[in-house]
């Protein structure tokens, strides 16, 4: 009865943890504003690719809206911004995407995000090209903390989290990588 038990529950982890295993086309970019940070939204062909030249820290302290799970495009989503820093912390995450958190001189942080071209929503996204470069450049350089980045991505504000993390003040990220640059 006890090997019975133990199976069971062995069986219930390994069949749920595969609902949000890597390259889980249900699980990429989660299901909070999925269209917006992949640019599938009806809005997303009013992006401006001109990126802006700015700071870690100016992106941290542009003032923003709260934004929950249903929340639309919002006016600052529609820029593109370019920022250079450190890599504090690179990560390939279960869902296949690449977070790139970047750091300034100051201790600024921002969260850029390189969405996985493999997933079935990514493949429907104007930039699904871009999505597979980025990945590609990721895989072939090697990057590791401390390399210095210059990132090109469009603003996305994310929802607060409930729990302190390296990030920028005011939830902004770069989601989707458009370039990188070493």
């Amino acid at each position: 009865m006890k090997h019975l038990a133990i199976l069971l529950c062995s069986l219930f982890i390994l069949t749920s943890c595969g609902k949000k295993g890597k390259n889980n086309p249900k699980a990429c970019n989660g299901n909070t504003r999925r269209d917006v940070k992949l640019m599938l939204d009806n809005l997303a062909n009013e992006v401006d690719t001109a990126a802006i030249l700015t700071t870690i820290k100016a992106l941290g302290e542009i003032k923003v809206s709260e934004v929950d799970k249903n929340t639309t495009r919002l006016e600052l989503e529609k820029a593109t911004y370019t920022i250079t820093g450190s890599i504090d912390k690179i990560k390939r995450y279960r869902d296949g995407d690449y977070h790139i958190r970047l750091v300034d001189e100051n201790e600024n942080y921002i969260i850029t995000e390189a969405p996985n071209p493999g997933c079935e929503y990514a493949k429907n996204s104007i930039f699904h090209s871009t999505f597979k470069t980025n990945a590609a450049f990721i895989e072939a350089n090697n990057l590791q903390e401390g390399d210095v980045l210059t990132i090109t991505g469009v603003a996305f504000v994310d929802l607060y989290h409930g729990y302190k993390r390296k990030q920028a003040k005011n939830n902004i990220e770069l989601h989707p990588i458009l370039k990188i640059e070493k």
